[in-house]
């Protein structure tokens, strides 16, 4: 027998003793089944929607436009222009027979010459009247007479003086002329025809080319992002012709029936020929929101009847946050309260509840 084997028993024993020992120690430190740390993928709130999320729809129309009616009744005499005519403030663009309305001036004009003479020798009365009633020889009544015919006939002066200006501006809306700068798109009658005051008669429709504007319908959930003086860009639909535009008015009432906010932005260029009004237009206003706004993945949120709310990844937890959240498009959900912008919001919760372990991984 060698007299070695003791020895190795003993040692052999003492190893498969700790061997045992720490099998049960590892076992021991194992975390329950529930308690298993399960990955997730995780991203923080972005400030900024997306290119093409934040997008508006509109009409290209022209800043001016006017259909141009008769000022007064009568027949046209001429047509001065035609459509496609480009014209200028003030241009004369229809004669109207004038020939009563020279009449009528001539009579007004007669009309304030006598009027005028009358109050003439009403002043020149008063002026004699005024010396006799100092010395006593005229009477208190007769004195008040002149006084009272002096200014009837100042009165009738005036009158003759309104009925003048009357006259000579109806023989002014005899010439229809062009309100501002443009192109006529459309004439409505011809030389010879009637046209009324009222009801109102069209003649001409004048539109300006030159100054365009798009009426965008910016849906209520992403009208932060429309700013007055914001340049963005577009683009028509169809024919996907860009165009820049700059926003210049935004209304304050919200449409109750669209839950959209009426936008005008003037266009500033156009790639290629020129746009016409009525073109519809896609407007991207995708930038930085001007209240603060945070967006996340419409996958991230939940509600259990009674709140909404995200997960987020907090010391190796998920720890529930109610939020305040609308929709902005399919997709897409705008935080307006309870998330701040450092949080990792957990992306696709799925059956994750609040408490449990996780581990984050970066979207």
């Amino acid at each position: 027998m060698d007299p070695r084997l003791p020895h190795l028993l003993a040692a052999a024993g003492a190893a498969l003793a700790l061997s045992g020992c720490g099998a049960r120690a590892e076992k021991a430190t194992l975390p329950p089944a529930g308690a298993v740390a399960r990955a997730v993928r995780v991203a923080k709130p972005s400030g900024r929607i997306e290119t093409g999320l934040a997008r508006a729809t509109g009409t290209v129309r022209a800043r001016e436009d006017a259909v141009l009616s008769a000022r007064a009744t009568g027949q046209i005499a001429r047509l001065l222009v035609g459509v496609g005519s480009r014209v200028r403030r003030g241009q004369p663009l229809v004669e109207m027979d004038a020939t009563n309305a020279r009449i009528g001036l001539q009579n007004a004009q007669a009309m304030e010459r006598l009027a005028a003479a009358g109050l003439a020798m009403a002043e020149r009365d008063m002026q004699r009247s005024k010396g006799l009633h100092a010395e006593g020889s005229l009477p208190d009544a007769a004195w008040e007479k002149v006084q009272t015919a002096r200014d009837v006939a100042a009165a009738q002066h005036d009158q003759a003086r309104a009925a003048l200006r009357g006259a000579e501006q109806l023989l002014s809306d005899m010439t229809l002329t062009a309100p501002f700068d443009g192109t006529v798109t459309a004439r409505h009658r011809n030389a010879g025809d009637t046209v009324t005051l009222m009801p109102v008669s069209p003649i001409f429709s004048l539109t300006d080319l030159d100054h365009l504007e798009v009426r965008l319908a910016v849906p209520e959930a992403i009208e932060g992002f429309a700013r007055p003086g914001q340049q963005a860009t577009g683009v028509t639909t169809p024919g996907g012709q860009q165009l820049q535009v700059k926003l210049r008015v935004k209304n304050g009432v919200v449409d109750p029936a669209s839950r959209t906010i009426e936008v005008l932005a003037d266009v500033l260029q156009v790639a290629g020929p020129a746009l016409r009004p009525g073109t519809l237009v896609q407007v991207d206003l995708g930038t930085f929101s001007e209240k603060g706004a945070l967006f996340v993945p419409t996958t991230a949120l939940r509600t259990d009847g009674k709140e909404t709310y995200v997960l987020v990844a907090q010391n190796g937890k998920a720890e529930r946050r109610p939020v305040e959240a609308t929709p902005v498009h399919p997709g897409t959900m705008e935080v307006r309260r309870g998330l701040d912008a450092t949080a990792d919001v957990i992306l696709d919760p799925g059956s994750l509840a609040a408490g449990d372990a996780v581990v984050p991984l970066a979207n």
